[in-house]
């Protein structure tokens, strides 16, 4: 029995070795042939995180392709015959009605330095030429489809608009699905290429970013939630390559992001010269201009267009290096921007009208991302970048009386923050250290009242009243208003309180709160911004379903509970939750009940 079973057993044995040195060959050889093609196409791993103006780019695809072999050719001059007479270059011409050697400065041993050939390929990706960049790159397979971290499956960009792809070392352009070109960049020979890029800068040759404001005061990986007045420090970085020659650089912020100083010398220029022309901001003024009240209508909508737009721009020149430069630019959000300045276009005869704007104040919002764009002038064309953006936030209250039950009328408070246990109180635009809030010479602090909205280092406004009401009462109104108060243009990252000016008699503490401007995703990838002027955290329903202009979500108020010895207003809250949650229990069981 053992002899007739030995032969196929030794056979067995023998073909199982056969089989496992097989496969430690197959396995050796495999890291053998990755590297061989490595070190033909050098694949690496880019992460990139998309933006548009600080605002996360989720769900969306975008793809990445290396143009090193178009790029070295144009750079080079190292362009053939085969290449000029492709059908590609003939198309192009006859389709555009150009000669590309004319157009765009390219042909057979025409060089240009690495900033020209750059600018060349990206104007060409522009205009439309991407078979004549395909037909010099000659690289059919160098296009990849970015994908969430960690999940290929999943070809767009994350819920903070990360998305990863691997592609070869070189020059890299990024195409949106439509396959327009986004930006062009660099990808090294090493795991450092991760990126950001916002979808409305042309160039990864700049790197920007805000270097004094902490994590906390993120509004989104792009943005932050500041206060007016509150000193910010950018950094821009420009790329050596850049710099053969000087580089005139100007930069342009959104009119209410104010520069206070460059590290370079700078100059600064009115976006719409010494006069203001309607006809360049887009508004046709009626025929003829004779009454005060034409005017004010007037003077509302340029102001209302200048506080989305620039108003002065920042002119420097980055003088020629041989390594990369990093310029500090001082800024701070204001409230209220003046210009006097000339009016044209608003008379029949053609005169100019001398009018003061003051932009800010009642077009001010918390939902405005304020940008801060830059533009280089190179010999190719120009660049564009843009800086990382800021916002603002507030809240509003409600004063309420000892009972918690009615609104109170014409409280006043001073407004205040803690910081490792020191208080610092509000006044003449800046905050001033106290020692305690006992006996404060109100004289020297501002005081903030109800019926108004205040702008944080501006004016103050009356709070509007709510003429959209179907049972509008503009007494009722207006006696309501005075039990609000709102605040606009304070930042993350602070422990604020509101202290009522007769705290001194009564004994009552000050009402702490934080404010907050973020942004999030919902699970089907909608965007969402929460903020505490849309959330309170200290809410009556009872109180805010008498105010005008409360909206859930949008626009709510805190309660104050100014006798803080007294529990009815929390207990009220507390209550009025305890209500809903069981009405959600019943509900449940219910539905529990019927399905059975």
């Amino acid at each position: 029995m053992m002899q007739k079973t030995w032969p196929s057993y030794i056979y067995k044995l023998f073909l199982g070795l056969v089989i496992i040195t097989g496969l430690v060959f197959f396995i050796n050889l495999l890291p053998f042939q990755k590297d061989v093609h490595a070190a033909e196409k050098d694949l690496q791993k880019v992460e990139v995180t998309f933006t548009s103006k600080g605002v996360p780019v989720f769900n969306t695809q975008f793809t990445i392709k290396n143009l090193q072999n178009a790029y070295n050719k144009i750079k080079s001059g190292n362009i053939t015959s085969d290449n000029v007479n492709s059908s590609a270059w003939q198309e192009t011409e006859q389709q555009r009605g150009v000669i590309v050697a004319d157009t765009f400065g390219i042909g057979p041993g025409v060089q240009h330095t690495s900033e020209e050939a750059e600018s060349i390929l990206r104007k060409m990706l522009n205009s439309g030429a991407d078979d004549l960049v395909n037909e010099l790159n000659e690289n059919s397979k160098s296009t990849s489809v970015f994908h969430y971290p960690n999940n290929v499956v999943r070809r767009y960009t994350d819920n903070d608009g990360k998305a990863v792809a691997t592609t070869e070392v070189g020059l890299n352009g990024i195409f949106d699905n439509d396959g327009n070109l986004i930006q062009l960049l660099r990808v090294k020979h090493d795991s450092s290429n991760k990126f950001s890029v916002d979808i409305n800068s042309s160039t990864d040759l700049f790197e920007g970013k805000i270097t004094n404001l902490s994590n906390n005061m993120k509004a989104n990986t792009n943005s932050y939630t500041v206060e007016f007045g509150q000193e910010l420090t950018y950094q821009l970085t420009i790329e050596k390559s850049l710099l053969t020659q000087d580089l005139p650089l100007a930069i342009n912020p959104q009119t209410n992001l104010v520069i206070d100083d460059v590290s370079i010398p700078f100059t600064k220029v009115p976006a719409y010269g010494d006069t203001i022309s309607l006809k360049s901001l887009g508004i046709t003024a009626e025929s003829s201009i004779n009454s005060n009240a034409s005017l004010t209508v007037l003077k509302s909508q340029i102001q209302s267009k200048f506080y989305n737009n620039i108003l002065w721009g920042y002119a420097v020149t980055v003088p020629k290096s041989d390594t990369s430069v990093t310029l500090t630019i001082k800024a701070h959000l204001a409230p209220e921007v003046k210009l006097n300045s000339q009016l044209q276009g608003a008379t029949t005869d053609g005169s100019l009208i001398p009018m003061e704007f003051l932009v800010g104040d009642s077009d001010l919002s918390a939902q405005t991302n304020f940008f801060m764009n830059i533009v280089a002038t190179t010999n190719t064309g120009s660049l564009d970048y843009s800086m990382p953006t800021v916002r603002t936030s507030g809240i509003n209250y409600a004063s309420v009386d000892a009972s918690g039950k009615k609104l109170e009328r014409k409280q006043s408070y001073i407004l205040g923050y803690e910081k490792n246990s020191q208080k610092f109180v509000y006044g003449d635009n800046k905050w001033n250290p106290v020692n305690s809030l006992d006996n404060l010479d109100l004289s020297t602090f501002q005081t903030f009242s109800g019926g108004n909205q205040y702008y944080l280092g501006g004016s103050a406004s009356a709070i509007p009243l709510n003429t959209k009401l179907f049972s509008f009462n503009a007494e009722e109104n207006r006696k309501i208003n005075e039990s609000l108060i709102k605040f606009l243009g304070l930042g993350q990252g602070k422990n604020y309180f509101l202290y009522p000016v007769d705290s001194q008699e009564t004994g009552k503490k000050e009402l702490p709160f934080t404010v907050y401007n973020k942004d999030s995703l919902r699970s089907n990838g909608q965007r969402v911004t929460h903020t505490s002027i849309g959330e309170a955290h200290y809410e009556d329903y009872a109180i805010n379903g008498l105010i005008p202009d409360y909206q859930a979500g949008s626009v709510e108020y805190n309660v104050t509970i100014l006798d803080q010895n007294s529990m009815g207003t929390i207990l009220r809250i507390i209550f009025g939750i305890g209500v809903i949650c069981l009405l959600i229990i019943i509900v449940l069981i219910l539905f529990v009940r019927k399905g059975r």
